[in-house]
C-alpha cells in the first residue's frame, strides 16, 4: 500500500496535517473531506451571495495551505478554518459593498432552524408557536423585522437561533471574535428588539 492510499477523513487530525506538511495529496484531500462542512457552514452565516461564498471556501483553504505548518493543535483546525472563513467573506463583503448575513427575500429559510426556529424563540408569555402553524404574514413580518436588526444582533441570531443544531457558545465565540458571557444576554436583548419590532408594526397596523 502506497502512503497515498493510507489517509481517510475519519483519520486523526494530527495524522492528517502531518501527512498534509509531508506532501502527501491523500493526506490534504481527507483534510478537506473531513473539515469541508466546518468551511461552508461558516461562510453560509455571512452572505447569501454565492459567489462570495464561493471565493471565501477557496480563500480559507489557501489560507491553511499557506498556514499549516504553525498549526500546534489540530483538534483545534476546525475552530480556526471557521474564523479564517468568517474572515475572508467579511473582507469580500467589504470590498464589494455588500452587507452581511440576512434572510432570503422569499421562501422558505435556507439555513437551521429558520423563521419557525426564530418565532419558538421570541421571548413572551405564548413562546410555544408551533412551526406549521405559522402563517405567511408572520414570517414576512419576522423577516422585516430581522433585517432592521445590527449588523451584530442578525449574525448572533443567525448563529444561535437559526442555525439547526444551533452553535455551542464556545464555537460561536469563536466564530463571532465575542466573548461567550456575552452571547447569552447578547441573544435576548436581540430576540426581544425583534419582539418590540413586530409589536410596533401590529399597533401600526
Amino acid at each position: 500500500m502506497s502512503p497515498d492510499q493510507r489517509f481517510s477523513p475519519g483519520d486523526d487530525l494530527a495524522e492528517l496535517v502531518d501527512g498534509a506538511l509531508a506532501g502527501t495529496q491523500a493526506a490534504w484531500d481527507a483534510l478537506v473531506v473531513r473539515l469541508e462542512r466546518v468551511v461552508w457552514k461558516a461562510v453560509n452565516m455571512m452572505t447569501y451571495d454565492a459567489d462570495i461564498r464561493d471565493d471565501a471556501f477557496a480563500a480559507t483553504w489557501l489560507r491553511l495551505a499557506e498556514r499549516l505548518d504553525t498549526i500546534r493543535e489540530p483538534q483545534k483546525l476546525p475552530g480556526w478554518l471557521a474564523t479564517t472563513a468568517t474572515n475572508e467573506v467579511r473582507q469580500l463583503l467589504r470590498q464589494r459593498g455588500r452587507l452581511p448575513v440576512g434572510l432570503p427575500d422569499s421562501g422558505p429559510d435556507q439555513q437551521g432552524g429558520g423563521l419557525g426556529s426564530l418565532l419558538d424563540t421570541l421571548p413572551g408569555d405564548d413562546g410555544d408557536h408551533e412551526r406549521d402553524m405559522i402563517a405567511a404574514e408572520d414570517a414576512r413580518q419576522v423577516r422585516a423585522a430581522f433585517r432592521r436588526l445590527d449588523d451584530g444582533c442578525r449574525q448572533v441570531i443567525t448563529v444561535l437561533v437559526l442555525t439547526d443544531p444551533p452553535l455551542a457558545y464556545d464555537q460561536a465565540s469563536e466564530l463571532l471574535g465575542r466573548p461567550i458571557g456575552s452571547l447569552g444576554p447578547t441573544r435576548k436583548r436581540c430576540l426581544e428588539k425583534i419582539r418590540t419590532l413586530l409589536e410596533l408594526e401590529g399597533d401600526a397596523e
